[in-house]
């Protein structure tokens, strides 16, 4: 018969998140222009230019990262996932990224590379949680974002980059 105490369960808890958390926090740049070319090169057959980061810090490796979407009928969908199918399960889901005519329809504005105002939103819980979203508006065209664990920083610096490189 094994007796544990409360105490011995918590060092026990303890040692086993000193050796796991490393792993689930740390997170490495993902080449988006190599995990998603496939969906890239569709996108680029639509009506909108392609504007995304050349890099995306994700907590999975590059080789466990997988793209979906494409050229829309208005512009281009493209998703970013932990596994693949996901069609924007909340359980696999990493991120999104949009080009396609439309409104800005955030609230809260940021100051974007090259002069460019965009908005942003947080990422917000009720029954699941959405995701970091950021938006922009270039040559008539918006352009949106989203992130499962983006911050403001990290989704403007996002956006940033996704403006500064141009179409791809």
């Amino acid at each position: 018969m094994v007796v544990t105490t409360p105490r011995a369960s918590a060092i026990a808890f303890v040692a086993a998140l000193a050796i796991v958390a490393p792993a689930l926090a740390a997170s490495s740049p993902a080449n988006l222009l190599k995990v998603l070319a496939v969906q890239i090169a569709s996108a680029k057959k639509g009506r909108v230019a392609v504007l995304l980061p050349a890099m995306f810090s994700a907590d999975a490796p590059a080789s466990r990262l997988y793209g979906s979407g494409g050229a829309t009928s208005r512009g281009y969908d493209i998703q970013l996932a932990y596994a693949r199918n996901c069609f924007d399960a909340t359980a696999c889901f990493l991120a999104e990224f949009w080009g396609n005519p439309g409104k800005i329809y955030l609230r809260t504005r940021v100051a974007l590379a090259l002069g460019i105002t965009g908005a942003y939103r947080g990422i917000s819980c009720g029954a699941s949680c959405g995701p970091a979203t950021i938006q922009w508006k270039e040559s008539g065209v918006l352009y949106t974002v989203q992130w499962r664990a983006g911050t403001k920083a990290t989704m403007i610096a996002l956006a940033d980059s996704a403006i500064e490189a141009g179409p791809r």
